[in-house]
């Protein structure tokens, strides 16, 4: 570890796959905070990191710890089988803890480790980062207050097969699960439908399924519908809402949004943010919660047990089905 500076803010990051290795130079681009060690089981050579970041990354995890231990905050974004282990160990180490999503394997998991972070005094927030999509905080308010009848929500990700090993839910309809729970407000009542396809056709495919189409039931009185993919044809992150007075459209893919309400109707909506992008942003509310130990918009692990539960229901309606067809054929 590099000599230390009293007015610099050290970070511990273990995982530098592709999506670690984003940690560290976002993390490491900002003013008064330090990158000043990392783990991943590969060797640095093979990492996506820069030489002085080489030099900081340990193949040898009880190393890292050792090191880790003099941190003031720490990532965990190895692969997510890892997360609870990895997570437990910096919380008793003191730190506090930004886990990728998500958080754990298992629902129950996020709640251990809730409770660990608790008894040491520690913060332990997950890594939901659509939460700081400019579009998407420009346009949560009237997403969260108005009265709509109906909502869409797509997701289109053909890359995320590469980068991923969970299942299509837990690695890309949460993000839209989380939209819906923490940032909209809406509590799911009852799953109305779950699909799931295979290669772009309509037949069962269990937790293998590379499209995911679900609807639910909210406590708000209307419908909300998810449809996920990871389908070679195009890629799309976007939320449609339609009420009586109007709708809105909200691009998250490319940070826009179309409001079409009637004259003298519609919701005030600030300006979609250009400063930053929201991986830049997610860390600032990281080392802003060490600072004062506030939320700042990071999702809890408790917020986490609750979408992840969800995603487990979800995972086993689509194993149902996968079940079903089976017998069937």
């Amino acid at each position: 570890m590099t000599a230390r500076s009293p007015n610099t803010l050290h970070v511990a990051i273990a995982g530098a796959g592709k999506m670690g290795a984003r940690h560290v130079r976002t993390f490491d681009a900002l003013t008064d905070v330090e990158v000043s060690v990392i783990y991943d089981p590969l060797p640095a050579a093979e990492c996506d990191l820069s030489a002085p970041m080489r030099r900081r990354c340990f193949q040898s995890y009880r190393a890292f710890l050792e090191r880790a231990r003099l941190a003031d905050v720490a990532v965990v974004a190895g692969p997510t089988a890892t997360h609870f282990g990895v997570a437990r160990d910096l919380i008793n180490c003191g730190l506090p803890c930004l886990v990728e999503k998500p958080m754990t394997v298992r629902p129950q998991e996020c709640l251990m480790l809730s409770q660990l972070a608790r008894a040491r005094g520690t913060g332990l927030f997950c890594a939901h980062i659509e939460r700081f999509n400019p579009a998407l905080v420009a346009t949560a308010g009237v997403l969260r207050t108005q009265g709509w009848e109906e909502v869409v929500i797509t997701r289109q990700n053909p890359s995320s097969a590469r980068l991923s090993g969970d299942s299509i839910v837990t690695d890309l309809m949460i993000h839209d699960l989380d939209i819906m729970q923490h940032v909209m407000g809406l509590m799911p009542e009852a799953l109305l439908e779950v699909e799931g396809g295979l290669n772009g056709r309509g037949r069962s495919a269990g937790e293998g399924a590379d499209q995911v189409m679900v609807r639910l039931q909210t406590d708000a009185g209307y419908p909300i519908s998810l449809t996920t993919g990871r389908l070679p044809e195009h890629r799309a992150r976007a939320i449609h809402a339609r009420g009586t007075q109007g709708s809105l459209h909200v691009d998250l893919l490319n940070h826009c949004h179309d409001l079409q309400f009637a004259d003298g109707a519609e919701p005030p909506i600030p300006a979609v943010s250009t400063q930053g992008d929201a991986l830049s942003h997610q860390a600032r509310a990281m080392i802003a919660s060490v600072m004062d130990g506030r939320a700042h918009g990071l999702a809890s692990a408790d917020e986490c047990w609750q979408t992840l539960t969800l995603c487990q229901l979800i995972e086993q309606r689509l194993r149902l089905a996968s079940y079903r067809h089976i017998r069937l054929h």
